[in-house]
């Protein structure tokens, strides 16, 4: 990170210095030049400007990662468990630490049915949470991580920003924690309407084997959350695809094996 920050440094240094040159327009487009750049750092799964983001994993076979985000939820959570243990699917949870403070009996649950649970921040801070300071950051993670300890419900070492928006500080706070970030490859956008049908048309082009697959649960359309789960578990299983929990050695940033901490 050190390095392209230095790099983004120097560009601005000399738009100002040519701006000061009395070349206006030369300055200006070396200064504003890189901040599509910067953009898509935050909100793009596949860049890796701000450190190591796992979007896939290794497999030589037709599965896929399952992952839930945003419970968990009693309007939701039971009738998804029920879902995947019907059609024998796996799937790693994304949870609030809030959520399970309220609900710790859910998280419980989870664990206790053969799935895993990812850290997903304490408050789900969505609007700001790409400018937030290092301190809250990390107040995010541990508070999170804290709640499930109290829960008893142990959680894997994954990390998911919320809406997947990430910061220039998460990085030093995720590789101090031995922790690794989890994005994903295909999404359906189910999380922003009620079209379950939609969101599965969404996401079925980006199928393939070693995918990681992102979903949600509760929030304002809980129907239509479990509904698109039911429609996704169903669709892999006609397309012949298991559900599974990726080891950790697998997970791939694009076609690179993730940096993992701690093996």
């Amino acid at each position: 990170m050190k390095a392209w920050i230095a790099v983004l440094l120097s560009l601005k240094a000399c738009g100002i210095a040519l701006a000061l040159e009395h070349h206006p327009v030369a300055g200006a487009l070396m200064f504003f030049a890189p901040d599509p750049w910067i953009f898509l750092q935050f909100v793009l799964a596949s860049a890796q400007g701000f450190g190591p983001a796992a979007t896939a994993f290794a497999t030589d076979r037709r599965e896929v990662w399952l992952t839930i985000d945003d419970g968990p939820d009693p309007s939701t959570t039971p009738r998804v468990l029920d879902l995947l243990r019907a059609r024998g699917a796996r799937a790693t949870f994304f949870v609030v630490g809030a959520q399970v403070r309220r609900h710790p009996e859910l998280a419980r649950r989870i664990v206790a049915e053969g799935h895993t649970i990812g850290n997903h921040t304490h408050s789900h801070p969505a609007a700001d949470f790409w400018l937030a300071s290092p301190r809250r950051i990390a107040s995010e993670i541990d508070r999170c991580a804290g709640a499930l300890l109290m829960a008893d419900a142990p959680s894997e070492r994954y990390f998911r920003p919320p809406v997947g928006v990430r910061n220039p500080f998460l990085e030093h706070q995720l590789a101090a924690r031995g922790m690794d970030l989890v994005l994903w490859s295909a999404r359906g956008l189910d999380g922003v309407g009620s079209d379950p049908q939609g969101a599965l048309r969404r996401i079925a082009g980006g199928i393939r084997p070693g995918a990681i697959l992102l979903s949600h649960e509760g929030g304002a359309f809980p129907e239509s959350r479990v509904k698109f789960v039911e429609l996704l578990i169903d669709h892999l299983g006609r397309e012949g695809y298991a559900c599974v929990l990726p080891p950790r050695g697998a997970l791939r940033c694009g076609r690179a094996a993730v940096g993992l901490r701690g093996g």
